[in-house]
């Protein structure tokens, strides 16, 4: 067949689906299938959602005094900053951006990102559902949200799972089922209680903190009284630490610093990742499992460190009792007056400065290194 011949049975084609839509009899009651429709609905899935619209919207809720509780539960993803003042309403802004077929489809779908307050027991609940992913056929959906929450400082927040952004600030208290993304969590004036999945953390200021961190990259301080920790990967620095603190962490790295606030007990489960910790006062134990451990003490305390792998402990400036042995390593003491044993299990023992509470050390497969703390 010559080029000829295939523009002759295209041409024969048009004039035919042309002549179809003239004489065609109307379509039954009910049925929206014709070949128009279907050509446009080819036209609308190669063209896509191809305009933009933004929209926003805001509203006002009324406090009762009696409500304690602000329950959120945005199941689509968002950027929501929430926080907490003197006042007795609850201001609502909502910035949003969508894709449409049409300018007019995009605007809609914009415009119709909005939230609903409904009384739940003891508290509010915000909920919000919109369209977020591409339908076919140059459908309508929303790319972003923004939201903006301005509540009573005396207000508990709850998060049900949210996926974006999330700032929280100066509310009485927080707990978030699972936050996935950058999140802060600023000047709670109780309990937090928080699930962490993924990217930037920064936890300042709580009276209590249980935390659970999935690669979690960030900075916990200012809790006032226990700090739970469960860790699973990523890197957290921690500090200013004033309660009992206890740790469960899996190939994280974790720092903290000014731990000198910290009461006992003070315990540690580690495994892989590492482990610094400066400033150490107070009684604690910690295990580890091919852990990095170097752990300074600024006052003696009463501290066990166990580890598959190497210990590092920078001893304290006054009095303290050593009992360092390792299996397959080697013990190297820098403070005066005791000796370590030679040959593959080493072990060393003694008081120092007068002696003291029990600094306790065991390694399997790796050295002990006791150092002495340097005169600033």
């Amino acid at each position: 067949m010559g080029k000829r011949e295939l523009v002759l049975i295209v041409l024969f084609l048009a004039a035919g689906v042309i002549v179809y839509q003239v004489t065609a009899p109307p379509a039954p009651a009910g049925s929206d299938v014709s070949v128009g429709g279907i050509f446009q609905h080819l036209k609308r899935g190669v063209q896509g959602a191809r305009e933009t619209a933004n929209g926003e919207s805001h509203q006002t809720v009324p406090v009762e005094p009696a409500v304690r509780m602000l329950r959120i539960n945005l199941p689509r993803a968002s950027d929501l900053t929430i926080t907490g003042s003197d006042r007795t309403d609850i201001a609502i802004e909502v910035k949003s951006t969508a894709h449409g077929y049409t300018a007019q489809e995009a605007k809609a779908a914009a415009d119709g990102t909005t939230l609903k307050v409904e009384a739940a027991g003891d508290g509010l609940s915000i909920s919000g559902m919109w369209a977020m992913s591409h339908g076919g056929s140059g459908d309508a959906f929303v790319t972003q949200v923004t939201i903006t929450l301005l509540v009573p400082r005396r207000l508990a927040v709850s998060v049900q799972p949210h996926i974006g952004l999330l700032n929280v600030t100066d509310v009485a208290k927080v707990e978030a089922v699972s936050s996935r993304g950058e999140t802060h969590v600023l000047r709670t004036a109780g309990d937090v209680q928080l699930t962490h999945i993924g990217g930037a953390l920064e936890v300042i200021g709580a009276s209590s903190l249980t935390l659970t961190a999935r690669n979690s990259k960030g900075e916990v301080s200012k809790i006032a009284g226990a700090t739970r920790l469960d860790a699973t990967g990523g890197r957290l620095s921690l500090g200013e630490l004033a309660g009992t603190l206890d740790v469960e962490a899996r190939n994280a790295d974790l720092v903290f610093e000014k731990a000198g606030g910290l009461k006992p007990a003070f315990r540690v489960n580690a495994i892989g990742g590492s482990l610094r910790i400066d400033g150490l006062r107070t009684e604690g134990r910690i295990d580890g499992r091919n852990t990095d451990i170097d752990v300074k003490l600024d006052a003696a305390a009463p501290v066990t460190i166990y580890n598959l792998g190497a210990i590092v402990v920078t001893a304290p400036p006054n009095g303290y009792t050593l009992d360092a042995s390792t299996t397959e390593g080697r013990v190297t003491v820098e403070d005066s007056g005791i000796t370590p044993s030679e040959g593959p299990d080493s072990h060393a023992a003694g008081k120092v400065r007068g002696g003291g509470p029990t600094l306790t050390l065991r390694a399997t497969r790796g050295r002990i290194d006791v150092r002495k703390k340097s005169v600033q």
